[in-house]
């Protein structure tokens, strides 16, 4: 008896879920079958939003639009959208958003001295290091800015001219040459009337 009771629940169970997982067609009694309706697609212009303004002297630029339901992007292009909200400007036009140091043609055995040289080929995100020795190290700015010829570090893209770092190179011959010491003017010499004069 408990066999056959445990059978019968079984077999119930077993009808139930085929029949709660039927291919989107239910049976009705007759025998009938009914397909349910599909769901409408997005009607018409699969366009996000507005065409941008392409005036290049408007006050405020508007932000790109996201998507509410954006499940479908890929990390690298959220983190695209995401950065035009957090930095001024629009990303790849304002700004250089590099990923990767570029090759690019800038030799530190052309430079006259060593030093910290913007990149202009780069936009100035990347910039390069020429050592003593003759070595280079490159490296990129964080997206956003961009290598200070003037200042020798990554500033925001606003505040760099990037078109005038050659003309700024020269600022690295005084980074290695020994301080000079005018040898003629003679040091103070502390006295008793000096130290009267000062705390007196």
């Amino acid at each position: 008896m408990l066999m056959r009771s445990s059978s019968l629940i079984v077999l119930v169970a077993i009808a139930g879920y085929l029949f709660a997982t039927g291919d989107g067609e239910q049976q009705t009694s007759k025998n009938v079958r009914i397909k349910r309706a599909k769901k409408p697609r997005a009607s018409g212009n699969p366009h996000l939003g507005q065409e941008p303004n392409q005036r290049l002297d408007e006050a405020e630029i508007p932000q790109p639009l996201i998507p509410k339901n954006h499940q479908f992007l890929s990390p690298s292009v959220k983190e695209y959208l995401e950065l035009g909200k957090s930095i001024p400007g629009r990303p790849g036009s304002d700004y250089p958003i590099l990923a990767a140091v570029p090759y690019t043609n800038f030799y530190c055995d052309e430079q006259p001295y060593p030093g910290f040289f913007a990149d202009v080929e780069t936009r100035c995100q990347g910039w390069h290091y020429c050592d003593i020795d003759g070595r280079q190290a490159t490296f990129l700015c964080p997206n956003g800015t961009q290598f200070s010829q003037a200042v020798l570090t990554c500033d925001w893209w606003f505040n760099v001219r990037c078109e005038l770092s050659p003309q700024l190179y020269a600022i690295n011959a005084r980074l290695y040459q020994r301080p000079k010491v005018n040898l003629t003017k003679p040091h103070r010499i502390i006295t008793k009337e000096l130290l009267d004069d000062i705390f007196t």
